[in-house]
């Protein structure tokens, strides 16, 4: 029973997601963004396009990349594409950011800490009509649920509470490791802790509903404009039509390699496969 309503939630939250268009307005693209974005994705790794004055961080979030940013002298503008990295790694990132003020464009990939740390840390961000953004785990899970997610709802035997009681629960203490740095990170930048609570909750939905479980962390939802507008609206200083769901025609960069089990949640095939998931 508790299978079919999960179910007849995640299904009436699919439809609501794509019945309904982002109370947003976008703006159009220009040619000179275009070519800026163009000119990064095409780059590797942290490098300055003297033809437009603009820092292209096109990389994973590690020190010896993000570090670069203080070898250049201010520019016109930054555009950051990048599969993510390491919360904690992620913070230190966002305050050379603070630091330096550019005005950002996110372009292309903005995954995992670049959607949960770095983009809610920008005081001027543009969204070009590349980008896709998602957050990565349902990082709001206690420790029974968390315990028993692969084991059918099982619950944790009282040794198993003690030990994670006294933080010798590696496993719970690695999948929570995120969830205070995104707390105080967020509470630092003025952003309401829902910006990644209300994602979690709906892959949360989206993963009960489905019939085979993957680990909490390999889960994946995609945040659209309504959301963005919802919580960094006095930061976003222009949005193109980028992709709001899997269905979206403008979702082209993940979609090969990727399940849906929502309009807005998914998994990496691989994560699928090694779950035994294959035929869900």
């Amino acid at each position: 029973m508790r299978f079919i309503s999960a179910f007849f939630i995640a299904f009436l939250v699919h439809a609501m997601a794509a019945s309904a268009s982002p109370d947003v307005d976008f703006v159009d693209g220009s040619p000179e963004i275009d070519a800026v974005v163009e000119a990064c994705l095409e780059s590797e790794g942290v490098s300055l396009l003297t033809e437009f004055d603009t820092i292209c961080y096109n990389s994973a979030i590690f020190p010896e990349q993000f570090l670069q940013l203080n070898d250049f002298d201010p520019a016109k503008q930054i555009v950051i594409t990048s599969p993510g990295g390491n919360v904690a790694t992620a913070r230190l990132m966002s305050r050379i950011l603070d630091t330096r003020g550019e005005p950002a464009i996110i372009a292309g990939q903005c995954m995992s800490a670049c959607a949960m740390v770095i983009l809610p840390g920008l005081d001027s961000v543009y969204i070009h009509r590349s980008a896709h953004i998602a957050v990565h785990g349902i990082t709001i899970m206690d420790y029974r649920r968390w315990w028993g997610w692969l084991k059918g709802g099982a619950e944790p035997a009282p040794m198993n509470l003690m030990m994670a009681q006294l933080g010798y629960d590696f496993g719970f203490i690695l999948h929570n490791s995120g969830l205070e740095h995104m707390e105080e990170h967020l509470e630092g930048q003025d952003v309401d802790f829902e910006y990644i609570a209300s994602i979690s909750d709906e892959m949360l939905i989206a993963a009960e509903a489905y019939e085979c479980r993957v680990d909490p962390k390999d889960y994946w939802g995609m945040l659209d404009a309504d959301h963005l507008r919802t919580f960094l609206s006095d930061r976003i200083r222009g949005m193109e039509a980028f992709a709001q769901n899997w269905e979206d025609p403008n979702n082209t960069v993940y979609k090969d390699v990727t399940v849906p089990i929502s309009s807005k949640t998914y998994i990496f095939e691989k994560d699928h496969e090694d779950a035994g998931c294959e035929g869900a």
